[in-house]
């Protein structure tokens, strides 16, 4: 299921790769009617009672072989399945599943071809005009949330936790896509079922380390180097997803770095496991990568070098007070050096960052709303006026009309004019090419730098806001360089 042949052994018996086929755009085009089948069957929540008995039908299937040569080679594999275990389970379907509906999710934000929290103007795959049928999932809601939105991720989580008695990756990756598409609704009950997570993600860094460190000067197959770069791609991909401020508040990031302390005999804080020591360690140990290695470049250094200094700098900015780690120097430097440049950004560079986010955001844009496409069930509409800002219902877009501390009728003309002058959405692709033509507008037309400057106060303080992020300066910093530094999209 994730471009495995038949006579291969199933993908959590051996290292761990990425699910990735040439054939998962085919199959999201031709193959929708299954995919929905996959992630009802995945998101889908049951009883103890309801377990036992599934367990108990995969555990004494009974089927007669089909007809089909390629279904009953099939059938016939499940019946006669893997070296280490007896008989196909119930935790060898779920987590077959769950790797498969990661790759095909997570093929969909790298092609930029599904809605997720972020929206961009153009989706690659979905807006080609040769393309009659649009790739899987064609509607967020009912496709990857068949069950609505509460229940569909409990199921989610259920899954997750199932997969996790296997092997932890897959789990993380489709918790990560997930988390891309739909925001922090998954978030909780993952959380409830495993309070630990966080642990796992370290445990994996560490694990990959260790055994990157015990390999020095031996020599290494590729296959097995070509493990660690898809276990370190997860890694990095995972830490950009889950420090993404534009769709997190500082609570929910901080549940998602949740830290675990590590005490010494006398019960002093030794160590602390969190996802900013995840980036920590995995800047220091990269030389050891390189080192006499046929799959990893000078270019996969500095790639990896310049994200987990992002990541990293995101999850320091919302350290905690016992947080005890000695950050890499790279770490702090950036953090420093992004905190100086956006405190002294000009406004028309601040006003394109701000439109930008909210350009993109599928969320309402009342500052005490924290409404989303996907808790609402549908896509939210634009404010008529401007153009630009989404409000989930009328009752909200008449609170922030009037709002005591942002209210938007102080911008929503200038935002027009903002927009209309300026083609913003025609630049949206290049986000490089429309801030400088936005700036280099705004130093030549002094009307329209003002419209910036004010556009900039109001919509930099409702993003910092509407976040409740206690240093809002490391958003707009991080966003840029992650677009810059990060071949992963977003629709």
């Amino acid at each position: 299921m994730d471009g495995h042949e038949l006579n291969e052994p199933f993908a959590p018996d051996i290292h761990y790769r990425t699910p990735q086929t040439q054939s998962y755009l085919y199959i999201r085009m031709a193959h929708h009617g299954y995919l929905t089948a996959c992630a009802k069957f995945v998101s889908l929540p049951r009883s103890e009672e309801e377990m036992r008995r599934l367990r108990t039908d995969v555990f004494t299937c009974e089927c007669s072989l089909p007809e089909n040569e390629d279904a009953r080679r099939l059938v016939q594999r499940l019946h006669t399945f893997g070296t280490a275990r007896a008989q196909f389970e119930l935790d060898d379907l779920v987590h077959a599943l769950v790797r498969h509906l990661a790759g095909i999710l997570n093929h969909a934000v790298m092609s930029q071809s599904v809605g997720g929290m972020t929206a961009v103007g153009y989706i690659t795959e979905n807006h080609v005009k040769s393309v009659m049928v649009r790739p899987w999932p064609v509607d967020t809601i009912t496709q990857v949330v068949p069950h609505g939105l509460r229940q569909s991720m409990e199921g989610y989580a259920a899954s997750l936790s199932l997969s996790l008695r296997r092997r932890p990756h897959e789990a993380l990756l489709l918790f990560s896509t997930l988390l891309a598409i739909c925001g922090s609704p998954i978030i909780l009950p993952v959380l409830t079922l495993h309070p630990d997570w966080t642990s796992r993600v370290v445990d994996i860094a560490e694990s990959l380390i260790d055994e990157r460190t015990a390999m020095v000067g031996k020599s290494v197959d590729a296959g097995t180097e070509e493990s660690w770069k898809d276990t370190f791609m997860l890694l990095v991909e995972c830490a950009g997803d889950f420090s993404d401020t534009r769709y997190l508040d500082e609570g929910e990031l901080n549940l998602l770095a949740r830290v675990e302390t590590v005490a010494d005999a006398d019960e002093e804080p030794k160590e602390s496991r969190s996802l900013l020591s995840v980036c920590d360690r995995l800047l220091r140990h990269l030389p050891c990568f390189l080192d006499g290695s046929n799959v990893f470049t000078q270019g996969d250094m500095a790639s990896f070098t310049q994200v987990l200094t992002i990541h990293g700098a995101a999850f320091y900015a919302h350290r905690l007070p016992h947080e005890c780690l000695a950050v890499c120097p790279q770490i702090l430097d950036y953090y420093n050096q992004e905190r100086n440049t956006a405190s002294a950004a000009d406004p028309s560079t601040l006003a394109f960052h701000s439109i930008d986010w909210a350009s993109t955001m599928r969320c309402c844009s009342a500052p005490e709303c924290h409404e989303t496409f996907v808790t609402v069930g549908r896509r939210l509409a634009r404010c008529a006026g401007c153009g630009l800002l989404r409000f989930c219902s009328r009752a909200c877009q008449k609170k922030a009309w009037k709002h005591a501390k942002l209210p938007h009728k102080a911008v929503c003309k200038k935002l027009r004019v903002l927009l209309e002058r300026m083609d913003f959405f025609e630049h949206a692709e290049d986000a490089d090419c429309g801030l400088q033509s936005f700036v280099d507008a705004c130093e030549e037309d002094e009307e329209l730098g003002e419209l910036a400057l004010d556009c900039a106060g109001h919509m930099y303080d409702l993003m910092a806001e509407q976040h409740d992020i206690r240093e809002a300066y490391m958003a707009e910093a991080y966003r840029e360089m992650q677009k810059r530094s990060l071949s992963r999209g977003d629709s």
